[in-house]
């Protein structure tokens, strides 16, 4: 390529001589940058009302409280020959009703080994990322479960070694990738993953046919269930994207979501998901119950008001008919800063999901800056 490069510049030289001259010299003090990096630090503020008829009020007996949250995140990459170095680091610190606690967390750490376009090794702490859904992932079975209050996160990975094929053609399959992930778990060791000694084998195969994104994925644990799952997404005009998501566990247990994304001529974002899941989780986890329906709605600049962006976003329990809705707004004018507010309310009878949590009504705040 660089010989390629280096040819094309003597030629156009030698066409347009007349028009100008070309330095060599100067081509020799162009330098490719050997790493790169970029992060944030954002800060937030939460002022909660409480729903006096909550199972757990009584353990603050007030009428509201409030929570500081500031997190920092930073990423960095250093690039040598085929061999690329990669790492993200979090720092959280939280002060919910004066209860402070702060944490520090490796969330990627590896080596990736690129031997050409088609191979490529991973080897250290890294996430996966699988699925197509925004606010639920049936398939992604070697990450942390995604919070679908917070789907944009970061999430700590899991140290595995991880293979990773890919070709491309030029017919209607455009593309198959393969990935082949080896993790194992100890007391100490992936410990949150399974929380016992076991050996698991995840596999997933990517196929872009006839612009169809399409995902098949299993994983194999030789102490626990095994699972498996497919997931697509496909864009039925340029504007207007469906996708999906079935995931599927040897115990019987099994999730699903359809979702889609639309953007209509007027800069208004649609992102909606319907999510089931046949069996209840913990009530202790967020979104435990078996049917939600998701929407968000994003409407950027509206009545022409440059910087700003307004959203609505409603999270509905289908089982028991509890919701959550969030309303806020986003000012981007100062570079490289983002200020986000929001005020938001949990509705629905008390004993359900959404009618039974603690914060009945809140506002929120967020200043956050990239670098």
């Amino acid at each position: 390529m660089q010989k390629f490069s280096t040819t094309l510049l003597c030629l156009s030289t030698l066409l347009f001589a007349d028009d100008y001259s070309f330095d060599f010299n100067e081509l020799e003090k162009i330098e490719v940058k050997t790493y790169e990096y970029n992060g944030y630090i954002k800060a937030e503020h939460k002022h909660q009302y409480l729903n006096t008829t909550s199972p757990t009020y009584p353990s603050k007996n007030k009428s509201s409280m409030d929570s500081l949250y500031g997190e920092a995140f930073f990423n960095y990459r250093y690039f040598y020959d085929k061999v690329t170095f990669e790492t993200e680091l979090m720092a959280n610190y939280e002060n919910i009703d004066h209860r402070e606690d702060d944490t520090y967390i490796v969330n990627q750490l590896f080596l990736n080994y690129k031997r050409n376009d088609n191979h490529q090794v991973n080897l250290g702490k890294k996430t996966a990322t699988w699925g197509k859904g925004y606010f639920f992932n049936p398939i992604a079975f070697i990450d942390r479960k995604k919070d679908p209050t917070n789907p944009e996160a970061n999430k700590e990975g899991y140290t595995v070694l991880n293979y990773k094929y890919n070709k491309v053609f030029s017919n209607d399959l455009q593309n198959i990738s393969f990935d082949a992930v080896y993790l194992k778990t100890t007391s100490d060791f992936n410990e949150d993953f399974y929380n016992q000694n076991s050996n698991t084998i995840a596999l997933k195969t990517y196929l872009l046919y006839k612009d169809i994104d399409i995902d098949f994925a299993y994983l194999y644990n030789d102490k626990l269930a095994n699972k498996f799952g497919v997931d697509f997404s496909m864009n039925l005009q340029t504007n207007f994207e469906i996708h999906g998501e079935y995931g599927r566990s040897d115990d019987g247990f099994y999730s699903s979501l359809f979702g889609l994304k639309y953007l209509t001529d007027f800069d208004l974002t649609i992102i909606s998901e319907y999510f089931y899941q046949n069996e209840e989780v913990s009530k202790t986890q967020n979104f435990w119950d078996n049917r939600y329906f998701i929407n968000k709605f994003t409407q950027k600049e509206p009545f022409d008001i440059l910087y700003f962006s307004i959203y609505y976003k409603n999270m509905y329990n289908l089982d028991d008919n509890s919701q959550q809705n969030n309303l806020g707004i986003i000012y981007t004018k100062i570079k490289n800063f983002t200020i986000d507010f929001s005020i938001g309310k949990n509705s629905g009878k008390d004993t359900t999901e959404f009618g039974s949590k603690l914060v009945d009504k809140f506002s929120w705040l967020q200043v956050k800056y990239n670098f």
